[in-house]
């Protein structure tokens, strides 16, 4: 039996103990793997060489939209049986479209979500790259020019004026089609050429109606847009978001570097376009 039981110790005793220290766990810094390097993403290694086949090309348009991939048989979104991000195989490709649109209640998501993120960069104390917003309504024409397979796109604004470089014929070079199937949207990486054309002496086909939201961040132009559409084949209002490289000049350059085995920020500028698409993609709503 302890004798001490019940009674009080002495003052003299507690006053020279300490309160027990808590230590904390100790936080050991890890190398990236044994060789001290990071592995590049197999889909983002996969989709910077698809774009840089074709970034040094002229007036290059390299983007991003977001939508669904539907079966051409059952009307339903693609299952490949895919577990997780999944480019598609061109030879499965066929068996299904690519609609870029979204519903009304998505496209609000992505329109507050961006706006609150503009507001967060406009504070004083933000220390990080700041969000540049633009808001623009303007009407693309589209003209069949005579005597050829060719259709031009003029866009003009609200007062009737042509756009600086708004008159171009868009020539498709190609796709890169993926699937997330644990995602709300799929999505896909095209590139096109805008080449430059004259006013045409025709009477345009139909036209589109664009209400349209860029935000501008870390090279990359983020474009939420209201189409309306005069022709019967189309839904009268769709809904869109895409991802723009602002400078496929600069993109060029550092893919230059890259095949010189320079220094370069190509896969940097590679991961970011792709960062900012996963991001988005896991925020969008679920339907």
């Amino acid at each position: 039996m302890d004798i001490t039981a019940g009674k009080k110790r002495p003052a003299e005793e507690l006053e020279g103990e300490q309160p027990p220290v808590k230590r904390s766990a100790q936080y050991i810094m890890r190398e990236p793997s044994i060789f001290n390097i990071k592995p590049v993403d197999d889909v983002i290694k996969y989709i910077a060489d698809f774009i840089g086949k074709h970034c040094h090309l002229q007036n290059v348009e390299i983007e991003a939209k977001f939508g669904l991939f539907i079966d051409k048989k059952t009307y339903k979104r693609m299952n490949i049986n895919a577990l997780t991000e999944t480019i598609i195989p061109q030879e499965l490709v066929r068996n299904y479209r690519f609609e870029s649109n979204m519903a009304l209640e998505q496209h609000r998501h992505f329109n507050k979500m961006l706006n609150e993120m503009v507001t967060k960069t406009r504070a004083k104390d933000y220390k990080g790259e700041r969000i540049q917003y633009k808001h623009t309504n303007e009407i693309d024409r589209f003209y069949a020019i005579p005597n050829s397979n060719s259709k031009w796109r003029v866009t003009i604004d609200q007062q009737g004026k042509i756009v600086p470089n708004g008159i171009i014929e868009k020539e498709r070079i190609a796709d890169l089609n993926i699937h997330s199937p644990n995602q709300p949207l799929d999505f896909r990486i095209s590139v096109n050429v805008e080449h430059p054309r004259p006013k045409p002496t025709c009477d345009f086909m139909y036209e589109r109606v664009k209400d349209r939201i860029s935000y501008q961040h870390g090279g990359i132009s983020f474009d939420l847009t209201q189409v309306k559409s005069t022709t019967s084949n189309e839904p009268d209002l769709r809904h869109e978001l895409e991802l723009e490289m602002s400078d496929s000049t600069l993109l060029a350059v550092e893919r230059m570097k890259y095949n010189k085995k320079e220094q370069s920020q190509y896969t940097q500028m590679i991961e970011v376009f792709v960062n900012n698409i996963r991001l988005l993609g896991r925020s969008a709503l679920k339907q």
